[in-house]
């Protein structure tokens, strides 16, 4: 019996095609990786290191979300079952990696340079600020949103960190340089 599977809230469907061959090693190994996924929030059920093989260690874990989902707890990796599986897993993974990042340096200008005066420059103030708060030899710009002089020097001071000589212009280089900066001290801090 074949199917394609999708997640409880149909936000994007996978084409997981499901088999109840237990001598199939690859649907085991994706079966038992999505368990030990599954095991790291739902407590009751065991975790299953992913070999291929269904073997007791697998049957398990398999009775043990049937139990915790209101399945009939067989142990066998069914329809009804793989699709709760799935489904599960798809919501803890929504519900637990990270935000999406979000690009916002303007296409269309080549620099980012004093007078500017776009929705853009916050984003460049607000990561300039974040770093400034860390590093006291940056100067702390102002949210304006308009590239001004303290976000011109606020540029320069970090350029110097990176060793850059900089006419106080954020061109795309220093930009990801910026944001990468900010990247690294949001997610530690």
């Amino acid at each position: 019996m074949n199917g394609q599977v999708s997640n409880i809230n149909n936000t994007h469907v996978r084409n997981r095609e499901y088999t109840s061959r237990r001598d199939n090693a690859a649907n085991v190994y994706e079966l038992q990786e999505y368990l030990r996924y599954i095991s790291r929030y739902m407590k009751d059920i065991p975790r299953v290191n992913p070999d291929g093989i269904y073997g007791t260690e697998t049957v398990n874990a398999v009775k043990a979300f049937q139990k915790k989902t209101g399945l009939p707890a067989t142990g066998e990796a069914d329809f009804e079952t793989w699709t709760r599986i799935v489904e599960v897993y798809d919501d803890l993974v929504r519900q637990h990696r990270l935000p999406n990042l979000v690009s916002v340096y303007p296409l269309e200008v080549p620099h980012l340079k004093e007078g500017d005066n776009f929705e853009e420059i916050y984003m460049l103030q607000i990561m300039l600020r974040r770093i400034a708060k860390l590093f006291k030899n940056i100067t702390m710009p102002e949210l304006t949103g308009v590239y001004d002089e303290k976000t011109r020097e606020a540029v320069r001071d970090f350029s110097r960190l990176y060793g850059k000589e900089s006419s106080g212009t954020v061109d795309r280089e220093l930009w990801n340089i910026l944001t990468d900066t900010y990247n690294a001290f949001t997610a530690n801090g």
